[in-house]
């Protein structure tokens, strides 16, 4: 499955949900936004319709697609969802995809209703990644040339690990080798943007089970807080850390105009420290109505790779890119916008 396009996938998806004997073709639409004409004949009879590509299927991933494309009739994933199909369906619009699901009901009479399990899976052969395999992919998103060494040194990973993750990275289609052997075979990426989408999805994975600390505070703007007295309070206190999340975006790649949440990420020490933690913020933990959430850094790239502006230290913006992703809504569009004008998933 690797490596395929999203033609090859939507015909192959498409064709595995419908009785057999029936034509697939699928034609590229727009160059830009992943958009396909499909047309399914049966007989003298044809279906057409427009199909949208969302690979990873999460619902900020159909919500991007809408805006971009909201003539889109179907929209085609890797996996589609609960949230994604919920949302499709308050929209009218019709899904499948590669783990077998699908509902489509269109004018035409074509008619597709396929049960997949509740719980939305990855494709044979696509299984979770590691969080080593995630900190690997942020490295090479993060400009670390895909080679062990250079990789190891960024990550402070173990040889090993290092290895072990590029080679599936190789495996999945995301790297790829100039010349089998020899002063050409070092691995460089084979798609950018699909190791960004693919990342993005493995963040999102790992970030539901990672627990957060919830804080609240006084501030009047919360940007201007982060800026002039969280950072500089972290700082002083010498803890690694870094902004993500909408907070980051507004610094990185100005576009939402409202803050009402500071994620940050800290030193997993901190985390196991509330009081102190809260001590550090001048704040207080919460269950609910919270200003600022805390995780674990993830790994040492997302802490060091990123930008520092205005004192404060944003995460790498792939790794912002998909933290907004995982928020949906606002946040999402805020994700293709720092996509688009930081070049997040078009160069690494």
């Amino acid at each position: 499955m690797a490596g395929r396009r999203p033609a090859t996938r939507i015909r192959d998806a498409l064709r595995s949900t419908l009785p057999p004997g029936l034509r697939v073709d699928v034609e590229p639409l727009d160059q830009v936004v992943p958009t396909f004409t499909v047309r399914v004949r049966a007989g003298a009879s044809e279906h057409r319709f427009v199909a949208g590509w969302t690979s990873e299927g999460w619902p900020a991933d159909v919500e991007r697609l809408l805006r971009l494309a909201p003539d889109v009739d179907v929209v085609a994933a890797r996996s589609v969802s609960v949230g994604a199909r919920e949302s499709l369906a308050e929209r009218g619009v019709g899904w499948f995809d590669e783990t077998g699901g699908a509902h489509v009901t269109l004018p035409s009479g074509l008619v597709v209703v396929r049960d997949a399990d509740d719980r939305p899976r990855l494709p044979a052969g696509e299984g979770r990644w590691a969080r080593s395999t995630v900190a690997v992919a942020e490295a090479i998103l993060s400009g670390t040339q895909p080679l062990v060494d250079s990789v190891q040194h960024a990550t402070a990973l173990s040889r090993g690990a290092t290895a072990k993750a590029l080679a599936l990275l190789e495996n999945e289609g995301l790297l790829e080798r100039a010349t089998p052997r020899g002063p050409g075979s070092a691995r460089q990426v084979a798609d950018v943007a699909r190791l960004l989408d693919r990342y993005s999805t493995a963040v999102v994975a790992l970030t539901d089970k990672t627990p957060v600390l919830r804080m609240h505070r006084l501030w009047g703007d919360p940007l201007d807080s982060l800026i002039g007295d969280l950072a500089p309070r972290l700082a002083a206190a010498q803890v690694t850390w870094a902004a993500t999340g909408a907070a980051a975006s507004m610094l990185l790649a100005p576009y939402l105009s409202n803050l009402t949440v500071v994620e940050l990420y800290v030193d997993e020490s901190l985390t196991f420290d509330a009081p102190r933690l809260a001590g550090l913020l001048d704040a207080r933990q919460v269950d609910r109505g919270h200003r600022i959430e805390v995780r674990a850094l993830p790994n040492l790239i997302t802490a060091k790779a990123g930008p520092v502006i205005d004192g404060v230290r944003c995460a790498p913006p792939a790794r912002v890119y998909a933290d907004l992703l995982a928020k949906g809504g606002r946040a999402a569009e805020a994700a293709q916008h720092l996509r688009e004008v930081l070049d997040v998933g078009t160069s690494a």
